[in-house]
């Protein structure tokens, strides 16, 4: 594998796009900085060399299809739009297109298999092997970087955050967060609900590394402390989510 290839052919299909646009430059680095969490994981788990450059390739390719939809449909919304994750296969497919990245055919199955799983609620049933290992890194690799990008880049306006600040959290969200388990998210949801659902992410975090992670980079504390809570249940609410989410990831110390 070419890794300094693959990346020189990704830049060149992400210019073909309005790479002064702050939503297409974003998901730009964020391929890159996913990319280079994917080998950290690999690592963490004793990969061999070309195992690593394989988490690094499809870190680099999962997002291949943000900029189409982007352009598109002006939303990063899948449920908008498109299934970023089975639009990207879709690209890479079309006229082989992944022989752009990747000289060589035998883990094809494997880049795409983690690509269409990555942006799932959950990771299709039936994988094994290396499929699933790597759709488990790719996972794990995006949601990293996603914390870091919910402290750069979400709710950024006053109006943003005081929407959030200003109302609580539904039951339904709250009993999910304290069994530890992922958040399906609806239509109906209130702007703290989905502040809670990417906390939640945490629980669909595989690797210890991936845990420790964002433990020692303080990712949910300094989340939750961009936002001033006015209502009283929310205050009481918050201080539940904090301390599962903190007790969650001590686990991996």
């Amino acid at each position: 594998m070419d890794i300094e290839k693959a990346k020189a052919e990704f830049t060149n299909y992400a210019e073909k796009y309005n790479l002064d646009s702050l939503w297409i430059e974003r998901k730009y680095h964020h391929s890159y900085r996913v990319m280079m969490q994917s080998q950290n994981i690999a690592k963490s788990l004793d990969l061999t060399g070309e195992g690593v450059e394989l988490a690094k390739i499809i870190g680099l390719l999962h997002d291949i299809a943000r900029f189409e939809q982007w352009t598109k449909y002006k939303t990063f919304s899948d449920s908008q739009s498109i299934d970023h994750g089975n639009a990207g296969v879709e690209i890479l497919e079309k006229d082989n297109f992944i022989r752009n990245f990747i000289n060589e055919d035998t883990y094809d199955d494997i880049i795409k298999t983690a690509i269409r799983n990555h942006n799932k609620y959950k990771i299709e049933d039936g994988l094994k092997g290396e499929k699933l290992l790597y759709s488990k890194i790719i996972r794990d690799a995006d949601k990293i970087d996603i914390f870091q990008e919910s402290l750069d880049f979400f709710w950024e306006t006053d109006e943003e955050k005081m929407e959030v600040g200003t109302s609580i959290i539904s039951e339904n969200y709250i009993d999910q967060f304290v069994r530890k388990a992922p958040i399906l998210r609806t239509p109906k949801q209130t702007s703290l609900d989905r502040l809670i659902s990417l906390v939640a992410f945490i629980f669909d975090l595989n690797f210890d590394y991936s845990k420790k992670f964002v433990y020692e980079k303080d990712f949910i504390n300094r989340m939750l402390d961009n936002f001033e809570f006015s209502q009283e249940k929310a205050k009481q609410q918050i201080e539940i989510v904090r301390e599962v989410a903190n007790n969650f990831l001590k686990e991996s110390l």
